[in-house]
């Protein structure tokens, strides 16, 4: 063999090893996203086992007496006059009048990892505080939520690691009186957070508010963190205003005033009914370059989704993390979080990235507790919101859908594990509920169990048969959720199948690893060919 062929003979060698490694590592890189430990606050809950009175410390007007005590963390907040109505509704419309929606105020928490906390033991946390209700739907109840900016003296932020869910200035207290089990929210962010990059980390807490001298016992809600941009949080790069380009965070959702909104190519074409606002960078930094930047970046993913041209449609998994949309489907479909897709859903992307579905958010309407109607346990839905729609026309995705959805069912999305979870936070709240039912469920059901002016679902009327859907009981409610559960998880595995006699292309074989692994055969073949010839 002459110099110039063995040469050659060495370059495809080492040129396919390399190939081939790349490749491979690409697998392994792949293979161990879910194996990958999830940097999450949740921990084991230890049962309450107090054997008081739960009722014991709260008087008849909702005053917290003294000696109360609880296993769950105290929040304490004391806030300054009024919180403001900066919004209305007419109709369906909501009306956000011209006015900061913030006052001013005082937190304290109170956690001392023992299990037993009393409002006079000394706070782990303290701030000064911007807060404001929040909600859309929820924003009329009387049971209130909040969101809350932690401040220093001089006004800036104050980033706190609140319950050891990581350092933040941004928090939410929610708990709507939607959800009477108190654990929709909770479930639906604990279990996301075994499955996907992001998910909110959350704190089951007991909230009281100084009035006239005393405590105002507010109910049972849920510290959560907000979704913004943190190490601990959504962890995408910091925007440096004098790049062209930039880390995003989004949400697709009705139209504020509060956030940027986008003139995006879905919305544009009538693709997407709602708007795209920019939660990240927020409104500080943002001007009109990143505007145009994140319209553009976006429109693009939608312009490829919603191509009639098979050759340009084919090429979505180089715009999106394809991963991250199978579990963010999945997710809000086995809990039946079907205001999702249209409302309250985030994607994010890193300066260099894909765009990626996340964090989930808001359940409280999920798993059967829709108020227009009982949810129809045997069918998917979730295929019909902007983008799945597109996607969910590719054999290759669904057959992505199922294949994902087959190994959850085997471990995180097992039903025994959903209810062990279930269980745990039912077993924890054991005091805190009765407490919680007594501030706000009980009073506020009449005979007819109807909740006038507040959350009352509707009766559910099949065969000519009336079915009342509104439990004046805790635990018919928990049965409303596992029953809920067992059926449509069972259902969702034949009715994934049956979406690949709806779709219209198969984008199997055309996509970037699968170049690779040619070039890397073709490397090796090639010094083959050479050593027969001689």
């Amino acid at each position: 063999m002459s110099r110039f062929k063995t040469r050659l003979l060495i370059f495809f060698v080492c040129a396919g090893c390399f190939s081939l490694c790349f490749y491979l590592r690409y697998l392994y890189v792949e293979g161990q996203k879910k194996n990958t430990p999830i940097p999450h606050n949740y921990h084991e809950y230890r049962p309450d086992i107090s054997g008081e009175d739960p009722l014991k410390y709260l008087s008849k007007d909702f005053m917290v007496q003294e000696g109360f005590i609880t296993n769950l963390p105290i929040v304490i907040m004391e806030i300054d006059g009024e919180l403001p109505d900066y919004k209305d509704f007419e109709g369906s419309e909501e009306v956000v009048y011209d006015t900061d929606p913030y006052t001013t105020g005082h937190i304290e928490v109170i956690d001392t990892g023992t299990g037993v906390n009393r409002v006079s033991d000394k706070p782990e946390n303290v701030s000064e505080m911007r807060i404001k209700k929040r909600g859309h739907t929820s924003y009329s109840y009387d049971k209130e939520q909040y969101l809350l900016k932690l401040v220093n003296e001089n006004g800036d932020k104050n980033e706190l690691n609140l319950l050891g869910m990581g350092d933040g200035a941004d928090w939410v207290l929610n708990g709507s009186m939607a959800d009477k089990s108190m654990l929709r929210n909770y479930l639906a962010y604990r279990i996301s957070a075994e499955i996907m990059d992001t998910a909110p980390d959350c704190e089951f807490c007991e909230v009281m508010i100084r009035k006239d001298g005393g405590l105002e016992y507010e109910g049972v809600l849920l510290l959560t963190e907000a979704v913004s941009r943190g190490k601990t949080r959504v962890n995408i790069e910091p925007y440096n205003q004098s790049d062209d380009f930039s880390s995003y965070l989004i949400r697709r959702d009705r139209y504020t005033s509060f956030d940027p909104m986008l003139d995006t190519y879905g919305r544009l074409n009538g693709y997407a009914p709602e708007y795209i606002g920019v939660k990240y960078p927020g409104k500080s930094r943002y001007d009109e370059k990143i505007k145009k930047f994140i319209e553009k970046d976006f429109s693009r993913v939608e312009m490829v989704l919603y191509s009639n041209t098979f050759r340009t449609f084919e090429t979505y998994s180089k715009y999106i993390d394809v991963q991250s949309f199978i579990d963010y489907f999945l997710l809000n479909e086995f809990f039946g979080n079907y205001d999702a897709g249209n409302h309250s859903t985030y994607m994010y992307k890193s300066e260099r990235g894909r765009l990626k579905m996340g964090p989930v958010w808001d359940f409280d309407q999920g798993m059967d507790n829709y108020f227009a109607e009982a949810m129809n346990v045997g069918n998917l839905a979730f295929q019909t919101k902007p983008l799945y729609d597109r996607l969910t026309l590719d054999l290759k995705f669904v057959r992505q859908l199922e294949k994902e959805y087959s190994i959850l069912r085997r471990s995180t999305l097992d039903e025994d594990h959903v209810y062990a979870v279930m269980d745990e936070a039912i077993a924890y709240l054991k005091s805190a509920r009765t407490r919680e039912w007594y501030r706000w469920a009980a009073d506020y059901l009449d005979d007819s169990g109807r909740n006038p002016g507040n959350y009352y679902l509707q009766d559910d009327i099949k065969q000519g048969f009336v079915l009342t859907r509104m439990n004046k009981h805790y635990y018919d409610e928990i049965a409303v959720i596992k029953n809920y559960i067992h059926k449509h998880g069972a259902a969702m595995g034949p009715d994934i199948k049956q979406l690949e006699e709806l779709t219209e292309f198969d984008t199997t074989g055309n996509v970037a690893n699968l170049a690779v692994l040619m070039i890397a055969a073709v490397l090796f073949f090639v010094p083959l060919v050479l050593v027969g010839r001689k």
